[in-house]
């Protein structure tokens, strides 16, 4: 019934998931990195942005694999008003959102 919105939330979803897999993969790789002449005041200020962006990116990535394992009930994607699907910027930042940006205005 609602395959071809199936289809277009998983290319989605895998998509922004190999995203950030990528992301996560960048940013632990240079957050470990410490030159050792570095003072400690450097070195810390220097890991804590990296932190943050790491634990968002790992909560991104649990998100998203929450979504991918709700992909078979396509109707929890889909606003409820004009069962468009629903921007998956907005279900990131609002995972139970039922409306799409357009009729959440309205």
């Amino acid at each position: 019934m609602y395959k071809k919105e199936q289809l277009s939330i998983q290319t989605q979803l895998t998509q922004e998931l190999a995203f950030v897999n990528a992301y996560i993969d960048k940013v632990e790789s240079y957050s470990a990195i410490t030159a050792p002449e570095s003072s400690l005041g450097t070195i810390l200020s220097e890991q804590t942005p990296s932190d943050l962006e790491l634990k968002r990116s790992y909560v991104k990535k649990r998100k998203l694999l929450l979504f991918l394992g709700k992909l078979p009930d396509v109707k929890s994607f889909l606003c409820t008003s004009c069962k468009e699907i629903i921007d998956l910027e907005r279900l990131l930042l609002m995972p139970k959102a039922s409306y799409c940006t357009t009729c959440a205005s309205n």
